[in-house]
């Protein structure tokens, strides 16, 4: 198997990216895409499944990234805590694809579905990460769960305009209101 181009990746992404923020999505075809880029459907179709993918698929860095992340966290840090964390850096260094996506998916709710697949390789990395923890199996999987649905919960209540920051303060207050004496008494 030939071994992709980071940089024809993110060039098919761009040229998309831009053509979309333009015309919105579903005025951009492939074939629009593939000329922007000037690429052929061959190349783009080597990179990317389809037109979707091409918002959604995780950058070839991702993985990458997502372990310089777990393996940044302190030893000894309570496994909610470094989760929390984990969110706040990974949408950190991810803004800008973020603010894209969340512009487009307003647009195009439709496409809500096609961003989870991202969203599982990031769990599936932090899963990976935290499983050499001394955490009981069931005790991992529901903060791990409950993390993510923190973030499930708040990213269709983001307002892109409000930048990271907006995204970020949401992220916060899910969280706290998790630890809050009310979340069990009302």
């Amino acid at each position: 198997m030939r071994r992709r181009s980071p940089e024809t990746w993110r060039l098919i992404r761009d040229s998309a990216v831009g053509l979309i923020a333009e015309r919105g999505f579903d005025a951009v075809s492939v074939d629009d895409i593939v000329a922007a880029a000037g690429i052929s459907r061959r190349t783009y179709f080597n990179y990317f499944a389809g037109k979707e993918s091409v918002l959604f698929d995780p950058d070839p860095d991702d993985p990458r990234l997502w372990a310089e992340l777990t393996a940044a966290r302190p030893a000894g840090e309570p496994l909610w805590t470094a989760l929390h964390q984990l969110i706040l850096g990974y949408t950190s260094l991810a803004a800008e694809q973020l603010v894209r996506h969340r512009r487009v998916l307003q647009t195009s709710p439709e496409l809500a579905v096609c961003s989870r697949d991202v969203c599982d390789r990031f769990w599936d990395a932090v899963r990976g990460w935290a499983a050499g923890r001394a955490i009981p199996e069931l005790q991992l999987d529901l903060q791990i769960n409950t993390a993510r649905t923190v973030l499930n919960t708040v990213l269709p209540r983001w307002d892109a305009a409000t930048g990271i920051a907006g995204l970020h303060r949401l992220i916060d207050e899910g969280f706290a209101l998790l630890q809050s004496p009310e979340w069990t008494t009302t």
